[in-house]
């Protein structure tokens, strides 16, 4: 069998982590890859370092591929995490076995310091990936020149990059927030691991804008506005208001993998009529992205991105608002947006009860199924409507 060994800190492990291990993977056509988290690395202090069983359970909620496997032979260890240690473990382990120890640029540069680096070429082909442009050559230059007798013992490989700031991710950095899988960052807001993200509606925004096409993003700032506005009217809160308004699109360009990892997440289960109907995921998964990855648990907050689409009987008042924001924001165009903008400015319940009607008779036109909570809330807006009228 062809092996990788891939080691590192994992502190966390990242969407850049599995990337790396999976380009290894295929270019190398392994038929295993060992993923191994250190139990202390010897070459630096990571900052707020994760526990040893924190570090490996994330790495079992990252690593997911056929061929990969999470392996605790550092962490068994007593002492620092030394490479040639491990490789010699292995290599007795699986004698008829061909194994790569894989690792990126920066690393290469520094083989030489290791402890025993001959010892680590004794059990392993050291696959280097060359993630800069330009940076191929200077690493084969350095093999060269220091290990020019064992050079054969070296293959280097070109990268695309793929950057992403650990000690950011730690410290609550939005731009590295999706850098991690759903269910990795679930695990760090259930263990309170490193510095939890402070949402304001500042970090939501440049959040949504990562996620989000320009067209989606553009929308979900109306929304968010609109909002704002109808609690003004209502009397609502215009803060959650607008905070709901901001996130009800989140999972909205996510790929299909995202959302079911998301509703795996949070233990959310699919009827029959949910999993034919793709256009209503993003409003489900999106509420339990809120509240299980961003670690957002305002209920007020959840109901309104987890409503906004289908509507409920007895919804709240900011549900409401969100349900009628969205289909009032500034940029759209629809036939009868500005009917829906009159109403809205009168009644909460017109506005509503003149979206569904709309939204049902398109739903039958096309032969698709309605959600349970649609009809609900509509015989809901029509049974009151009917108590006003008699």
């Amino acid at each position: 069998m062809r092996v990788g060994i891939f080691g590192g800190t994992f502190n966390p492990p990242h969407n850049g982590h599995k990337k790396l291990a999976q380009e290894f993977a295929g270019r190398l056509s392994l038929d295993l890859l060992m993923i191994i988290p250190d139990r202390l690395p010897p070459h630096k202090e990571a900052s707020l370092l994760a526990g040893e069983e924190d570090r490996l359970n994330m790495c079992c909620l990252c690593f997911d591929g056929d061929i990969m496997e999470v392996s605790d032979i550092e962490m068994k260890r007593e002492g620092k995490s030394y490479t040639y240690l491990t490789l010699e473990q292995i290599k007795k382990d699986r004698p008829d076995d061909e194994l790569f120890f894989l690792m990126g640029s920066d690393m290469l540069l520094s083989f030489h310091s290791w402890r025993e680096p001959q010892r680590i070429l004794d059990c392993a082909t050291v696959v280097a990936a060359a993630r800069e442009e330009g940076e191929t050559e200077k690493l084969r230059s350095y093999v060269e020149t220091t290990f020019k007798e064992r050079k054969d013992r070296f293959v280097i490989m070109d990268f695309s990059p793929f950057e992403v700031s650990s000690t950011e991710i730690r410290s609550g950095g939005v731009s590295a927030f999706d850098a991690l899988s759903p269910k990795v960052r679930a695990y760090i807001n259930q263990k309170n691991l490193y510095y939890a993200t402070q949402w304001d509606d500042e970090k939501i925004t440049a959040l949504i804008k990562l996620r989000l096409k320009e067209t989606r993003f553009i929308h979900s700032l109306n929304v968010a506005k609109a909002a704002a506005e109808l609690a003004e009217i209502y009397g609502g809160d215009k803060e959650k208001c607008f905070t709901a308004g901001l996130l009800h699109d989140v999972m909205k360009n996510a790929p299909d993998s995202e959302h079911m990892e998301v509703f795996s997440v949070a233990g959310t289960p699919l009827s029959a009529d949910e999993k034919q109907n793709k256009k209503l995921w993003h409003a489900m998964s999106g509420a339990e992205y809120v509240k299980h990855i961003m670690g957002i648990t305002d209920d007020d907050i959840y109901r309104a991105v987890r409503y906004h689409t289908t509507g409920r009987a007895g919804m709240t008042l900011i549900e409401k608002i969100v349900f009628i924001a969205d289909f009032i924001s500034a940029e759209r165009d629809y036939d009868d947006v500005n009917v829906m903008r009159g109403l809205a400015a009168v009644s909460l319940e017109k506005a509503m009860l003149y979206a569904l009607r709309y939204t049902i008779t398109d739903l039958v036109k096309k032969g698709q199924t309605i959600h349970k909570d649609s009809i609900a809330l509509y015989n809901e807006l029509i049974l009151q409507e009917n108590k006003r009228k008699d």
